[in-house]
């Protein structure tokens, strides 16, 4: 008996499925009695399948149970039968050029979840600079085994989940997380316009606005719409805080 690893295979019967109502799933089949499918770990794109990777990933091969997914707008049940593991592999076991693979595959799903489960995307976007981060650091891995392509692919992919993560914390008011994630910026010559956006934004909602305008100031922030948008209102905004200083000032001081 054998439980799955993180690049497994599985095929599984999934059957007696209720309560499932308008929730997004591609394992779950109400309509079916019950179905043999092979899920491989790591490949949902919805929450409720996500969960489903998760109990699978505790499971034994022949195991039978039956499985509850407490939502808040109720419970999903269903019965999951693991019949069958295969390519029951680790990460550890893997190549730098594998495992850009597995982190460009983690990348996509994210995207796919992005608009409508942001943090279930979170997760794919950490999961793929995990698989990069295994190798860290990049600038140090010798191009003669593991290809100049590979580690400059690694480094860009790197890079663009930086500001996905980054995007995900904003959605999640997270700011000072989010400034963190892009403390990278401030060591780039040339920082892409999106990265420069969101490191002005979480400065913006932080009440920062001095820094952020010297982060827009870094481009031609007025050729992007977003970033002149933001600047408007960060000019406006840092003309209210001096306003309010100047009217304590007066007060204390007549």
């Amino acid at each position: 008996m054998k439980k799955p690893s993180e690049l497994s295979r599985c095929l599984v019967k999934i059957g007696d499925v209720s309560d499932l109502g308008t929730r997004e799933s591609n394992f779950l089949k109400p309509d079916e009695p019950g179905n043999e499918q092979w899920i491989s770990m790591g490949s949902s794109v919805t929450p409720i399948d996500y969960y489903v990777e998760q109990i699978i990933a505790q499971m034994l091969t022949n195991e039978r149970s039956r499985c509850t997914i407490s939502c808040k707008s109720g419970s999903v049940s269903f019965v999951l039968e693991l019949l069958r593991i295969e390519d029951n592999e680790y990460y550890f076991t893997r190549s730098s050029a594998q495992m850009l693979t597995f982190a460009k595959q983690y990348k996509e799903n994210g995207v796919k979840c992005f608009a409508k489960y942001p943090l279930l995307a979170h997760q794919y976007f950490n999961r793929a600079a995990k698989c990069l981060l295994s190798f860290a650091p990049l600038e140090y891995l010798d191009p003669a085994i593991e290809g100049a392509d590979t580690i400059s692919s690694m480094q860009s992919l790197l890079e663009t989940l930086n500001l996905n993560i980054a995007a995900c914390l904003l959605k999640q008011n997270r700011f000072d997380d989010a400034l963190h994630m892009l403390e990278y910026v401030d060591r780039q010559n040339n920082p892409s316009p999106k990265a420069i956006y969101r490191k002005a934004l979480a400065q913006f909602h932080v009440k920062q606005y001095t820094e952020a305008v010297k982060t827009l100031q870094r481009i031609d922030y007025a050729a992007n719409k977003e970033c002149s948008t933001l600047y408007a209102n960060i000019v406006t905004n840092l003309e209210k805080e001096k306003e309010k200083y100047n009217s304590m000032v007066r007060k204390m001081f007549g």
